[in-house]
């Protein structure tokens, strides 16, 4: 089971006509697994910063896509939500704890909110060069991209902080570090590794043996010997009735 439909399964739809809200929905993966359970969501919200979602979702009568930014107040009346969830957002706002709080005030009492959020720091690669991949990992934790107000490579162990500060209750804490064994572009392992080369731009030397260690990896996955992972943190809480 994938990340996208553990997170749908823990929104636990559990009865018909819900109204659920996907913050941070990227490209829907997870709003495609929300509409696949039974019984599915009546109305799925699919906000984020910038129009990713895929077509065939566009055109579901049951998704409403909307940009809006997540760093201001959400743009739901009170109430009127059944289930939140968002899937690493948390690091790119500048009040995580006041995103929490519109989570409450937008949900109907019992409702409830799975907030999740990859801690970046634990990605695991094989590789031939464990020190090197240490140094590349560390340049991408800490790396601000360009355009942003700032990351947290740490955000997934810092999580249930956050969760235990907000005012809603603490029902579940999950987490789970998926193996993959695919290392060609479009794959998780691909694009975490853009990350780490693109932290090493400004190192010339460091740059090129990031160049050198991706082909290395790429390598050991074309001999089968290639494992990656990635710690995801989630949480689940629910609005007192």
């Amino acid at each position: 089971m994938g990340r996208h439909e553990r997170l749908a399964q823990l929104t636990d739809v559990d009865a018909p006509g819900l109204v659920v809200a996907d913050l941070g929905c990227g490209t829907g993966r997870t709003i495609r697994e929300l509409l696949r359970l039974d019984p599915p969501p009546a109305v799925v919200h699919a906000l984020d910063s910038t129009s990713q979602l895929d077509d065939d979702l566009l055109h579901d009568e049951r998704v409403v896509s909307r940009v809006a930014d997540l760093d201001v107040p959400l743009p739901f009346d009170d109430e009127s939500l059944d289930r939140v969830l968002s899937m690493n957002v948390a690091e790119n706002l500048h009040q995580p704890a006041g995103f929490l709080r519109e989570c409450t005030r937008v949900l109907r009492p019992g409702g409830t909110a799975v907030i999740g959020h990859t801690d970046f720091d634990t990605a695991l690669f094989t590789s031939d060069d464990d020190e090197l991949t240490r140094l590349l990992v560390d340049r991408f934790v800490a790396e601000v991209p360009d355009g942003s107000q700032g990351t947290d490579g740490f955000m997934g162990r810092k999580l249930l902080s956050l969760a235990v500060d907000a005012p809603l209750l603490l029902e579940q804490v999950h987490s789970w570090a998926d193996p993959h064994r695919r290392f060609d572009r479009g794959s998780l392992a691909w694009k975490i590794a853009m990350g780490m080369v693109a932290a090493a731009r400004d190192d010339a030397g460091l740059a090129a043996r990031a160049a050198a260690w991706v082909e290395s990896v790429r390598r050991l996955a074309d001999q089968g010997r290639f494992l990656f992972t990635i710690t995801d943190v989630v949480v689940v809480l629910r609005k007192p009735r």
